[in-house]
C-alpha cells in the first residue's frame, strides 16, 4: 500500500482548545458513515452535501476491522478516499477511533466495539492501530479532532487490567485487611484474594459499592492512556469523547465526568431521544436536550462542550422507543443545544448503514440519498447562524444563579439497594428528584446549571449570591458537609430535598450516627413515614402545599424556624444566618413531586427563595415553556420552545430598549413591555435582540 497522498489543498493546522483554537459560530454537521462497497462518488456526493448544506463538519468512524483485513495487511482505501473528499469540500472531520473494535482475527467482532481496552494484549495491538491511523491522517487539512472511542461508559465488568489493579486500590484506601473486613464482613487474609462483586451479599453491599467507585477510576484511567497514545503521535489536534445515556443513573455506567476534564479539550454527548429518554415523557424532550447540555457543560467547563450525536432518523428495530423526528423536533433540539452553548452539533446519520443492525434507519437523506426534511431543516439552521456569525461568534450562554448537584455516591448507593416498585426507591430516585427540580428552576426562566458535589466550588466568596441544590442527595460524607458549611457561611442558599444527607457512601444511616448535616440545617431527623405514592408538604405562612411522593420526615428543630408542620410534628425547616446564608431543608421528595405531578408549587418557592435571576424571566411561568438565552455584549438571543402537542403562549419580560429581529418562527407580540411569543404544538421561537 503505497503512503496515503494528500490533494493540493490549503492545510489548516488546528491545536488542543486548551491552547490556542478560538471559538467560532456553532457548527452543524453529521456522521458519514463510511463501509465497504461503496464508490468514491458515493462518498464525495455526502461530503459534497454536507458543504452545501452549512454543515462543515463530518464525523467518521475509522473502523479497526475495515483497516486491517488480514493479520498486518492494511488497506486504506476507503478512508484515504473519505478524507480526500472532505478535503475537496472544506469539511471538518472528526475521527472516532475504535480501540476496542479488532478484527475477528484478533478476537473482535467485526464491529467499531466498544468500552475500555482491558487486556495487555490488546493494549499492544490497539497502539498499533492507533499510531496507524493518526500517522497517516494527522497532516490533512481536514482532520479536526480525533474522538478516542465511541460512547464511552460501561457497567464495571472483570477485565483482567482491572481486577489486577483491584487490590492496590482497596490496599491504599482501607489501609488494612482488618479494615476491609470489617466493612465488607468477609474473612480475607490479604489484599489480593478480594473479588469484583457485583452485588453485595444481600446485607451488607459495600464490597459491591467498592468495586464500582474503583471501576469509575479504572474507566477514567482507561480514557487516559488512549488520550496518551494518541497525544504521543500527534500532539497538535485536540481530543474527544462523547458519553451517552446521560439522563439516568451515571453510576450505572461509570461515568465521572468531570475527571474526563484533564485529558480532553472538549467534552461531547449522544442525545438520541429514542434510546435515551426513558425517564421522559414525549412533551419534555427540550428540557431533556437542554439538561444533558447543562449537564455536559458543567462537567467540562471551562472547555467547550458538543452534542456530538442528536438522533436525526428513524429509528424501527434499534433503540427502545420507536420514533421519526420531525422537522419540529429537529428545530427544538438544535436551538436549544445551541441556545445552551454547545459548540458543534453533529447527526446521527447523514446516510444509513446497509446492512446488521441500524440499517436503513437513522438517516437524515432518503433511500434515493435525497435530502429529508430532517436534513433541509437543519440546513435551513444552520445557514442562519452563518448569516448571523458576528453575534454567535462571541455569545455566550447567559448561567442560572441556581445550580442542581448531582451525586455519583448517591447513584452508586441506589444502584444497589434499588427497590424498583416505587420511583423514590429505584436505582433512578436522585436522577428524578434532581430532574424534578430542573424543571421547576426551568419554568422561571434560564435552567439551573447542573454539576457534580465534588466538581462544585461551595468555598470561594463570588461578588453575587449563589444557590445550590441537593436533591435527595442520599449519600454524603463529612468532607461534604463542610464543604456546604462554607457554601452557607458565604452568605449562600442551599435548598435540600428527599432523604439528602440520610447516609454515608456505605450506607450507613447518619440519623443514628450523629447526622452530621444538622450542622447545617440546623434541625436534626425524627423519623421518615411513608404516607402515599402521591403526597403534599404543608407549608405555612400562606405557600401552597408543595406535591411530593412517598414519604413526609419529623424532625427536631434545634437552630432553624419551622415551615412546615402536620400533627404537630414539624416537617420541615429554614435556617437563616445574619451574612444572608439560608437553609430551607425540606425532607421529602418534593422534586419528584414536581416531576410527576403540579412543578408550580416548588417553582413559586423557589422564586421566592434564589437570589436575583438574569434577565429575561418567564411572566407567568409555564411548564410547556423552556428558554435558553445566549448574550453578546449588550445583545441577546432567546429560544422558546414550547414542548407540548397544544398550542401555548409563552411570555417573557426582555430589558428595556430591545429591538426584536425573529431568526425561527414568528415574531412575538408585544405588550406593556412584555413580548408574547404564540407557539404551535413542539413550536420554537428564535429572536435576536438588539439596542
Amino acid at each position: 500500500m503505497k503512503p496515503y497522498r494528500f490533494l493540493p489543498v490549503l492545510v489548516f493546522f488546528f491545536f488542543p482548545a486548551t491552547l490556542t483554537q478560538a471559538r467560532e459560530h456553532p457548527l452543524l454537521g453529521a456522521q458519514v458513515w463510511i463501509e465497504p462497497g461503496q464508490t468514491a462518488a458515493e462518498i464525495d456526493g455526502w461530503f459534497q452535501r454536507l458543504a452545501d448544506s452549512h454543515m462543515p463538519v463530518a464525523r467518521l468512524f475509522v473502523m479497526w476491522s475495515y483497516l486491517e483485513t488480514a493479520p498486518d495487511v492494511w488497506d486504506y482505501t476507503l478512508y484515504d478516499t473519505a478524507f480526500r473528499a472532505a478535503e475537496k469540500h472544506r469539511v471538518k472531520i472528526v475521527a472516532t477511533l475504535t480501540p476496542s473494535g479488532p478484527p475477528p482475527f484478533r478476537r473482535g467482532d467485526g464491529t467499531q466495539g466498544g468500552g475500555i481496552v482491558g487486556t495487555a494484549e490488546n493494549r499492544k495491538a490497539a497502539e498499533i492501530y492507533i499510531a496507524k491511523i493518526v500517522e497517516r491522517y494527522k497532516q490533512s487539512s481536514a482532520l479536526d479532532t480525533w474522538l478516542l472511542v465511541n460512547e464511552p461508559g460501561q457497567a464495571p465488568a472483570p477485565q483482567p487490567l482491572a481486577v489486577e489493579g483491584y487490590p492496590r486500590w482497596l490496599e491504599q484506601r482501607y489501609g488494612s485487611v482488618a479494615a476491609l473486613n470489617r466493612s465488607w464482613g468477609s474473612a480475607l487474609t490479604q489484599f489480593t484474594e478480594a473479588a469484583p462483586a457485583a452485588r453485595g451479599n444481600g446485607w451488607n453491599a459495600n464490597s459491591a459499592i467498592d468495586w464500582a467507585s474503583y471501576w469509575r477510576g479504572y474507566q477514567t484511567a482507561g480514557l487516559a492512556w488512549l488520550a496518551s497514545v494518541v497525544h504521543r503521535h500527534d500532539p497538535a489536534h485536540p481530543l474527544h469523547v462523547n458519553p451517552h445515556a446521560l439522563v439516568g443513573n451515571l453510576a450505572g455506567i461509570s461515568d465521572d465526568l468531570p475527571q474526563w476534564r484533564s485529558f480532553l479539550d472538549s467534552l461531547g454527548c449522544s442525545i438520541h431521544p429514542g434510546w435515551h429518554f426513558g425517564l421522559l415523557p414525549r412533551e419534555r424532550f427540550a428540557l431533556g436536550v437542554s439538561y444533558v447540555n447543562d449537564l455536559v457543560a458543567g462537567s467540562v467547563e471551562p472547555k467547550p462542550f458538543w452534542v456530538t450525536e442528536l438522533q436525526g432518523g428513524n429509528n424501527i428495530y434499534s433503540a427502545v422507543r420507536p420514533m421519526d423526528p420531525t422537522p419540529a423536533d429537529i428545530a427544538q433540539w438544535v436551538w436549544t443545544s445551541v441556545g445552551a452553548g454547545a459548540e458543534r452539533v453533529i447527526f446521527w446519520l447523514l446516510n444509513a448503514r446497509r446492512e446488521g443492525v441500524e440499517a436503513a434507519e437513522w438517516s437524515m437523506l432518503d433511500f434515493d440519498q435525497q435530502p429529508s426534511m430532517r436534513l433541509t431543516t437543519a440546513a435551513r439552521i444552520a445557514r442562519t447562524i452563518d448569516e448571523h456569525a458576528s453575534f454567535f461568534d462571541h455569545a455566550r450562554p447567559v448561567e442560572s444563579p441556581v445550580t442542581v448537584i448531582l451525586s455519583l455516591e448517591t447513584m452508586t448507593l441506589q444502584q444497589q439497594y434499588a427497590m424498583t416498585d416505587y420511583p423514590g426507591r429505584g436505582a433512578n430516585a436522585h436522577v428524578l428528584e434532581a430532574l424534578g427540580c430542573y424543571s421547576a428552576v426551568a419554568r422561571l426562566g434560564i435552567p439551573p446549571r447542573v454539576k457534580h458535589f465534588d466538581d462544585y466550588d461551595w468555598t470561594s466568596r463570588g461578588s453575587l449570591p449563589r444557590m445550590a441544590i441537593l436533591p435527595d442527595v442520599r449519600a454524603i460524607t463529612e468532607v461534604q458537609v463542610r464543604q456546604l458549611e462554607s457554601f452557607v457561611a458565604n452568605g449562600n442558599t442551599l435548598l435540600i430535598t428527599g432523604l439528602t444527607g440520610f447516609y454515608d457512601p456505605h450506607a450507613k444511616a447518619w440519623p443514628l450516627a450523629g447526622f452530621p448535616l444538622q450542622r447545617v440545617t440546623g434541625a436534626a431527623w425524627k423519623e421518615v413515614h411513608f404516607v402515599a405514592d402521591s403526597v403534599e408538604l404543608p407549608m405555612g405562612d400562606g405557600r401552597p402545599a408543595l406535591p411530593a411522593r412517598l414519604w413526609l420526615s419529623s424532625v427536631a428543630n434545634r437552630t432553624a424556624r419551622v415551615v412546615a408542620q402536620r400533627g404537630g410534628e414539624s416537617l420541615a425547616t429554614d435556617r437563616r444566618l445574619d451574612n444572608g446564608g439560608r437553609v430551607l431543608w425540606l425532607p421529602a421528595l418534593v422534586g419528584q413531586g414536581a416531576w410527576f405531578g403540579d412543578a408550580a408549587p416548588l417553582a413559586g418557592l423557589l422564586k421566592e427563595a434564589m437570589p436575583p435571576a438574569p434577565s429575561f424571566p418567564l411572566v407567568p411561568d409555564s411548564g410547556d415553556c423552556l428558554l435558553r438565552l445566549l448574550r453578546n455584549g449588550d445583545s441577546y438571543l432567546s429560544v422558546l420552545t414550547n414542548g407540548a402537542a397544544r398550542n401555548t403562549t409563552c411570555s417573557v419580560r426582555p430589558p428595556g430598549g430591545l429591538m426584536p429581529a425573529s431568526l425561527w418562527g414568528d415574531a412575538p407580540r408585544r405588550a406593556e413591555g412584555v413580548a408574547h411569543f404564540d407557539l404551535a404544538p413542539l413550536g420554537t421561537s428564535v429572536v435576536l435582540w438588539t439596542p
